[in-house]
């Protein structure tokens, strides 16, 4: 039955007029998000994939005193597992030559390097790329630094240099601690540049011969693949393995939030954030599933990188957007995936070059001079939570306890009314509106005092990036600045006092949102001793 024509025009000027009235309203006066964590009531422990592992750019940057000084920063302040970073046989590394047709092995600077990363509290992810220039097959190469994505010019050398490179890291680092690293053949084979021609057939040759190298070392060693763009071969691949006979441990892919292509070697194209709100989680759960239907069910899950944008040079990196896009697909892809490695931990990062500013749309979660950009405060935020996890209904919340102490993290993620690409979008000063805060009540807690601390990373909060745009976006910052950006991130919190739970164990509070906010929540059991040293104080 077709409705009449002045029904359906009262029916949507209804619908406009609701609409204007709603987005007019102000943010007290929306249906608040009603949450509510029963301390009682754990659902289980928390999944960490976030936190398994980072990346970094390409090896011979670790051996920089910044970058090593960095990597110490995310790693005390986040708690990241392992470090995965490109080239640990590219030229700067010196692995590999070869004079009057004999080869030579030089492992110096690799020790130097996994000794810093070691040194740091972390493990390496050895990405086993790229090809050392006197064993390719071509000349050709990409990146600033030179990397030589060809297949090797002499198969049974490369399998030399794999089995000398395996003995030498168990005879230099031990046996048991190279063990619990993990070992990855190559970075994105499936694109040309990164392997000749994106050939599947080659590549695999390429993994066969690595993995019974390594395994003819040590076979408890974990080897995995495929390392694609675009959570791309893996079925083809783990069918490839189960014909040939060879071990896999683990599966490796990548995936990222914008559209058009998988790889911007110089950082020179413009992207656009996806809309889709199953960006990056469809992916994931895309692949495990894959994997289930798999002759390998069980096999682990690593997307070895991942991020907003592929693009070096994409300002979508720098906004305080970044910080509650981490969240929003870290939660949508729980139970999917065993390690969730974003790309990078550092600005101080030479795909495209030296970096060009301050601010330039760098990878990491650090800016080159070190100032904590608003995605480090999504995971900084993440290890501040407790080991327990309480049941929630709510998509964008994460609750859990530890012990008597509660933390609860909290977001808004919306996508943007992005008519344009990335670069001229997220240049600009963004101011977040107001939307629906959070109505939180927090039951079961042990009668006492308190302390309740509250954090905020979002435009103006913990959000240098806004600032940097409001100077003009300088190519350099003067020292002067620097401190006032590292002062502006230095994570205060916006509310810090002691609150009184009565005898029927319950905390409520409303706490307002912006658009993209993320806000840590955290209660803590006041000790007698700290509330006698505040009454001392206090006289």
């Amino acid at each position: 039955m077709s409705i009449p024509r002045y029904v359906a025009m009262n029916r949507l000027l209804c619908s406009v007029v609701l609409a204007g009235v709603v987005a007019a309203m102000p943010a007290s006066a929306l249906p608040a998000r009603h949450i509510v964590a029963d301390m009682a009531r754990v659902a289980g422990v928390r999944d960490v994939a976030w936190q398994d592992c980072v990346g970094a750019g390409h090896a011979g940057l670790l051996l920089r005193a910044p970058n090593q000084w960095q990597l110490r920063l995310v790693h005390d302040e986040i708690g990241f597992k392992y470090l995965r970073f490109h080239g640990i046989f590219a030229d700067d590394t010196e692995p590999f030559k070869e004079v009057n047709g004999k080869p030579i092995y030089n492992f110096e600077k690799i020790d130097a390097i996994y000794d810093a990363i070691l040194k740091a509290g972390m493990k390496p992810l050895v990405e086993i790329s790229f090809m050392p220039r006197d064993l390719a097959a071509d000349t050709k190469t990409i990146f600033y630094w030179n990397a030589n994505g060809s297949p090797p010019k002499d198969w049974g050398k490369w399998a030399d240099l794999i089995t000398a490179f395996i003995r030498h890291l168990e005879s230099r680092f031990g046996q048991s601690e190279v063990q619990s690293w993990r070992f990855e053949v190559w970075n994105e084979p499936n694109l040309d540049g990164f392997w000749t021609d994106g050939n599947q057939a080659s590549y695999f040759k390429l993994f066969d011969t690595t993995v019974r190298a390594i395994k003819a070392v040590d076979p408890m060693l974990q080897v995995g693949g495929p390392s694609t763009a675009g959570a791309a071969w893996v079925p083809e691949f783990l069918a490839h393995a189960k014909a040939a006979g060879i071990p896999v441990d683990f599966v490796t892919t990548h995936t990222y939030g914008v559209a058009g292509g998988f790889f911007d070697e110089k950082g020179e194209n413009d992207n656009k954030l996806l809309a889709d709100p199953g960006s990056i989680s469809n992916e994931v759960w895309r692949v495990r599933s894959q994997i289930a239907a798999s002759e390998f069910p069980l096999l682990p899950l690593y997307f070895t990188e991942w991020s907003t944008s592929y693009n070096p040079r994409d300002p979508i990196h720098d906004d305080y957007i970044s910080a509650a896009f981490i969240l929003d697909k870290l939660k949508k892809s729980e139970g999917a995936a065993q390690s969730m490695s974003y790309w990078t931990y550092t600005d101080l990062f030479e795909e495209a070059g030296p970096p060009p500013s301050s601010f330039h749309g760098g990878f990491g979660l650090l800016n080159r001079e070190g100032i904590r950009k608003a995605a480090f405060f999504a995971y900084k935020y993440l290890n501040e939570l407790g080991p327990q996890v309480l049941s929630v209904g709510d998509d964008r919340a994460m609750l859990t306890r530890d012990g008597s102490r509660f933390a609860g993290l909290f977001w808004d993620y919306t996508t943007p009314d992005q008519q344009e690409s990335n670069r001229p979008f997220f240049r600009r000063l963004r101011p977040a509106r107001k939307v629906a805060p959070v109505d939180l009540t927090v039951k079961h807690l042990q009668a006492g005092v308190y302390r309740l601390k509250v954090h905020r990373t979002g435009f103006g909060a913990n959000d240098a990036y806004s600032q940097y745009i409001r100077w003009g976006r300088p190519v350099d910052l003067t020292a002067a600045r620097i401190v006032q950006l590292q002062e502006l991130s230095g994570d205060r919190a916006e509310s810090s006092m002691s609150v009184i739970v009565r005898a029927g164990g319950v905390f409520h509070r409303t706490i307002e949102l912006r658009a993209n906010d993320v806000v840590l929540v955290k209660l803590e059991k006041a000790s007698a001793e700290t509330r006698q040293r505040k009454r001392k104080v206090g006289r």
